[in-house]
């Protein structure tokens, strides 16, 4: 386990080269690991988000056309021309308020807003709005230019449809343009409180990202024990091939002990060493390289040996030579 800890933190290339595959296979592991889960909780959490909010949207405009097509005689005058417009007469107030109350309770809607072109609002459910002008608001004027605008924000305090306070609450506001034919005559606001399913979210994407991270911790490491298995191997046949070159780098030293001028007597044949001693030409090559001798006697030499022999009034005794 020490060996491991000092290839991540430590590691001695020149000492243990296996090593810096460790060290690099591990750091590639970690950084990879970090990253597939960063990305993926955030995408993740990005899809749920948006799937969230453009449920939000949906609902609201479903819920801003019916509530303005049922009260639409409550909410609109017409002008000296007979077109429609929107202005709603304080005597109906009580009506309309109960009524959209009692209509949002089946929604997560905790709040609306009612705004003619001028950006005045026409109604809310937090009376005492009704009759201040929104100037300003980009996300207003593009829904009374006809688009649909639809954000999420955060909110600390809200009042919700029975006038509590809500604190910290995650709100969908959604801008819906009122038309009547193909006229934008004002804008709904929804605020829609989606704070449970922001916390549905993030309890799912953890779950999520705790198996992700055991599954990549197992494919890992079942690739770290094969890369292992296969670094010791290499490392095996580092020392093989280590130990044969210094056999051959060895070799190769007496190999060349014998290259040169060898100095050789003439009469016996022996010879001088770089500290001018005499050896037995055997004796020597031996030492100096892997050569191995076993003596005999050529037929040249025999020869001359049976005349020296017979030379010395010898006659009748047989010479015997053994071959090693």
């Amino acid at each position: 386990m020490r060996i491991y800890f000092k290839c991540i933190f430590r590691p001695d290339y020149q000492k243990n080269p296996s090593c810096s595959i460790l060290h690099l296979i591990i750091w590639v592991a970690a950084v990879s690991i970090a990253l597939i889960l960063t990305l993926y909780g955030f995408s993740t959490h990005r899809t749920i988000s948006n799937e969230i909010i453009r449920d939000a949207k949906e609902t609201s405009i479903k819920v801003s056309k019916a509530l303005f097509e049922q009260q639409k005689s409550t909410l609109t005058k017409s002008d000296e021309n007979g077109n429609l417009r929107l202005d709603m007469d304080q005597s109906h107030f009580l009506q309309v308020d109960h009524h959209f109350r009692q209509f949002l309770k089946n929604f997560d809607i905790h709040k609306i807003k009612i705004y003619d072109t001028s950006g005045r609002i026409v109604y809310s459910t937090e009376s005492k709005l009704i009759g201040r002008t929104d100037t300003g608001n980009k996300r207003l004027s593009r829904a009374l230019s006809g688009e649909i605008d639809t954000h999420l924000v955060k909110k600390e305090m809200m009042l919700d449809l029975a006038d509590e306070a809500r604190f910290n609450v995650e709100i969908v506001e959604t801008y819906v343009p009122i038309k009547i034919g193909d006229k934008v005559v004002g804008s709904f606001e929804t605020y829609s409180d989606v704070t449970p399913y922001r916390q549905e979210i993030s309890s799912i994407v953890f779950r999520m990202l705790s198996s992700l991270t055991v599954i990549l911790l197992m494919v890992f490491a079942s690739s770290f024990l094969i890369i292992k298995k296969a670094s010791n191997l290499l490392k095996s046949a580092q020392l093989e091939l280590a130990n044969k070159v210094d056999q051959l780098e060895q070799a190769l030293v007496n190999v060349k002990q014998l290259e040169g001028i060898i100095p050789i007597c003439m009469h016996c044949k022996k010879i001088r060493d770089d500290e001018e001693s005499w050896h037995q030409l055997e004796r020597y090559i031996s030492q100096h390289s892997e050569a191995h001798f076993s003596h005999g006697i050529c037929p040249e030499c025999f020869e001359i040996e049976i005349t020296k022999y017979n030379g010395n009034g010898e006659n009748g005794k047989r010479m015997v030579f053994r071959y090693d």
